[in-house]
């Protein structure tokens, strides 16, 4: 394909984290519901909080009805799934029409689960077409720097959220350790003082998990 630019890579960068954020929150989400039903009405704070979005709805009822779906609301899943297609939509050639539709088809199950008389089930559908657009990143793009640069993103946003939902310290350092691998091979800018200080911190027995994930949050300069 040539030369990446530097907007280009920005693109396909953000494409993994958005497809990513919108796979790892689906599945708090879908959790938290049913922690929200079966013992903890109140929960959907908690869920905001850990996400880090602002606490706007209320109400469980008002959470569960507006949060996936309401695409005026730019913390929702449908409007992160939307900026991922829209990063698609760009690099489509780059990408293969296939791998970008699986996106769309995500959205469409987002819809349907809206009006759907089980959403649950229907927002599952929305997992599955994000596995299959990582399943195409893998089988049909040929150029492995295009490959590494949207691993690398979706690397760097599930590190991201996996601290901020107090995931185990052994799930973080291997996602920190698939991560590292995308780095150098993305060509992507990286604070190399920065990584090697996170994996410092990271090497540490109960290590604080606000500090390193500020340092992720800093690690590629674009």
């Amino acid at each position: 394909m040539g030369i990446i630019t530097l907007e280009k890579s920005n693109n396909l960068f953000w494409l993994g984290r958005y497809t990513e954020r919108v796979h790892t929150t689906l599945k708090f989400y879908l959790k938290g519901t049913d922690k929200m039903i079966d013992s903890d009405p109140g929960y959907y704070a908690v869920y905001c909080q850990k996400v880090g979005i602002t606490n706007i709805y209320g109400s469980r009822e008002n959470f569960v009805r507006t949060y996936p779906y309401d695409e005026t609301d730019p913390n929702s899943i449908i409007s992160n799934l939307n900026r991922a297609y829209d990063n698609a939509i760009v690099m489509r050639d780059y990408i293969g029409t296939e791998t970008m539709a699986y996106i769309q088809l995500a959205i469409d199950d987002i819809k349907h689960a809206e009006k759907s008389g089980s959403p649950l089930a229907d927002l599952m559908l929305v997992i599955d077409h994000l596995l299959a657009f990582w399943g195409c990143v893998n089988d049909i793009i040929d150029d492995e720097q295009i490959r590494n640069i949207i691993k690398l993103g979706k690397g760097i946003e599930r590190l991201d959220l996996y601290l901020s939902l107090d995931k185990s310290e052994f799930e973080i350092k291997k996602e920190f350790r698939r991560m590292k691998q995308f780095l150098s091979k993305s060509h992507m800018h990286y604070d190399s003082d920065t990584l090697f200080t996170i994996e410092k911190m990271l090497n540490e027995e109960g290590f604080n998990y606000l500090n390193v994930r500020s340092l992720v949050r800093g690690l590629i300069q674009q």
